[in-house]
């Protein structure tokens, strides 16, 4: 992955199987910028915050992780596109909590990788998720903008 601070949320990989699961860490800390003015009076992690979702992003981050240690190496210009993601938040995120990521591969179709996840909080089910992925040319994607 290409990610870095602030954008890459996920602290650890803690185990997986190509082709089959990733599970990763991620460590919800109050001094997170996402946290600044995000109800004060009550420290809640963002499940859904515009433009995007931070625990979605987490999630569809350790899908890239495991498509990247299940697939063939992207070439320098490949980039992967996370097109959908279908999500159910169930609980609440709190400073101090670790946010446990349960990626499992469902299908690989051509360049397409279907993926789902469980998310939990001391086995505390607070999130599920499912998403679709594919492998993409740079020149596909159209000019860089900036």
């Amino acid at each position: 992955m290409r990610g870095r601070h602030p954008r890459l949320f996920i602290d650890r990989v803690t185990d997986y199987e190509p082709g089959v699961y990733l599970k990763s860490l991620l460590c919800v800390s109050s001094e997170l910028s996402v946290m600044a003015g995000h109800l004060p009076e009550r420290d809640l992690f963002p499940g859904v915050f515009l433009p995007g979702s931070h625990l979605m992003q987490a999630f569809a981050q350790s899908g890239v992780i495991l498509y990247q240690l299940s697939a063939d190496p992207l070439t320098d210009d490949e980039v992967t596109l996370v097109g959908s993601v279908k999500s159910r938040f169930k609980g609440v995120v709190v400073p101090g909590d670790q946010v446990l990521f349960d990626v499992r591969a469902q299908r690989f179709l051509g360049n397409v990788f279907l993926f789902s996840a469980s998310v939990t909080v001391e086995e505390r089910t607070v999130a599920a998720f499912r998403g679709a992925m594919t492998r993409a040319k740079l020149t596909t994607v159209g000019p860089q903008l900036w």
